[in-house]
Order: structure tokens, then sequence, then C-alpha cells
């Protein structure tokens, strides 16, 4: 694929400070602490929110015993989630040092900082320690990250003998229009984005074993049409409270990611895998 735009120029992470207007909103001033619970409606930037999190929890067997890696983390908001819920303790890795320093102020504010750490770096490159994760999570991220298979050998690499892996993320469903690859490079800013197989193969090459592919399309698809039609019904209330200017960026992206899946080129997946025993 060509050459994508900046990670910081996709809609989705523009217009920022929408978790503090949020916030605001519930009377939660900037440096007030923050029960994690008011968070979660806001921090969740992936599809089904909280729900996706359990079922990774749940496959995993995650527990307070359990430590896990995030890849691509943003704002923290998974990460907080298996925290403060599952009691794991997360190192929440992020490529964008805008996502990783609104991510530790709210980590901080929840009083999660014992159990979540906070690492800007980029997952190919930033060193972890092999052999010390007991999963590796990551929800509509890896999308963003080129050179797939070099990544799932790191990834594998950093779990435990029968560790598990738990990705969900975009994928390719058929060719794209010329006009909507250019939209996948400039506004999803997709930097490896291939079919299901391809994606499994790359596990596999990277070392992980037992790996299991379900397509989410048909669930994903009437997911993004719906937030869209809901985004637009709630034009005004959003507005009013995060500016006309955060209203336009996202709507910009959802709007963009519905055609896609109504093209039938774009599709979701849910890839669980593991790495062998000892």
């Amino acid at each position: 694929m060509a050459q994508t735009a900046p990670l910081g120029a996709m809609p989705l992470y523009t217009h920022l400070d929408r978790i503090a207007r949020g916030l605001a909103a519930k009377g939660i001033g900037p440096h007030d602490r923050i029960p994690p619970e008011q968070l979660f409606a806001l921090d969740q930037w992936h599809y089904h929110g909280t729900a996706a999190i359990e079922a990774a929890a749940t496959r995993l067997a995650l527990g307070p015993q359990s430590r896990v890696l995030d890849v691509g983390s943003g704002v923290g908001g998974p990460a907080r989630y298996l925290a403060h819920t599952w009691g794991c303790r997360v190192t929440a890795l992020e490529l964008q040092p805008q996502l990783d320093a609104i991510a530790q102020d709210l980590t901080r504010r929840s009083g999660l900082g014992d159990r979540v750490t906070h690492v800007c770096g980029d997952a190919l490159s930033q060193p972890v320690q092999e052999a010390s994760y007991d999963a590796v999570v990551s929800w509509l991220a890896i999308v963003h990250i080129p050179e797939r298979p070099r990544l799932m050998a790191r990834l594998a690499k950093a779990l435990r003998p029968d560790g598990g892996c738990f990705v969900e993320d975009l994928c390719m469903r058929a060719a794209f229009a010329p006009a909507d690859l250019r939209d996948v490079r400039d506004i999803v800013c997709a930097a490896t984005i291939t079919r299901i197989d391809d994606y499994v193969a790359d596990l596999r090459a990277g070392g992980f074993v037992d790996v299991v592919a379900t397509d989410l399309t048909g669930d994903w698809a009437p997911y993004a049409a719906a937030r869209l039609t809901a985004w637009r019904a709630g034009h005004a209330e959003y507005a009013g409270v995060h500016g006309e200017g955060a209203y336009s960026a996202q709507e910009q992206f959802y709007s963009v990611i519905a055609r896609l899946y109504g093209s039938g080129a774009l599709g979701g997946v849910r890839l669980v895998a593991s790495v062998p025993p000892g």
C-alpha cells in the first residue's frame, strides 16, 4: 500500500480534548479524581466498548495474576478497564505522544497507576522483555502498523509459554476501488490491511499456534451504519459540548467507515491465538 497519512491526522485522533469536555459535562474538572466507571463511556474508541474487553478477558482467562501487553493502547481505555474490572497488570504501549499523555493523566487520576504502566513507543522497536506477559491484546490498532509479520514475531516472543493473543482489527474482504483505497490510506490511515487468511499466516509465521479467526463483518458493518445514523441524530447535543469541529471530524471518519463497509471491501476480524507451552 502507498504511504499512509500521518496517524495523528486521522479524524478520530483530532480534537483530543473531547474526553476532558465529556468529563466536564459530568462535573469532573481537569484536576479532579475520576471514578473509573465515569470514563468507560468516553475512553473506549473501538467497536462495542467494554463488551469487547470482556470478550478478550473471558477468552484469555485473565485475572489479577495476569500481565497484559496492550498494543496501540490509545488513551488507555481498555488497559484501565482490564486493571479496574479484572485486576490485571497492564503495559499500555502507544505510539502517539499526545494520546499517551492523555492516557497517563487519566490513569493517574482514576487511581490505577499501580496497575497500568504507560509506554510511549513504536511497537516495532520499543524494547519489550521476552517471555514476560501472559497475554497480548489489541483493538483496531495493528492496522496502522507496517511490517505486520515482524510485529507478530515480536509479540510472540513477549509472551510466556502458553500465553494468549486477542486481536480485533480491520481486514480486506475484496479489492478496494481507487477512491476508496485513498480513504483507506488517508482517512483510516491503514498501513497494513489484508484478507483474513493473510493475517492468519502472519500470526503463524511469527510463532503463534492454534490461531482462530472469526469474521466479524456481519456485526461490524451494521454497527458502523447505525453509529453514523445515531451520530448525525445527536449532532446538536454533541457539538454543544465539544464544538462543531469535533463533531465534523468524527462525522467524516464514521461516514467513510460506513461507506467502506457498504462497498463490501472492508471487513472486521477477531483473531485468537497462543504460543506453544514450554
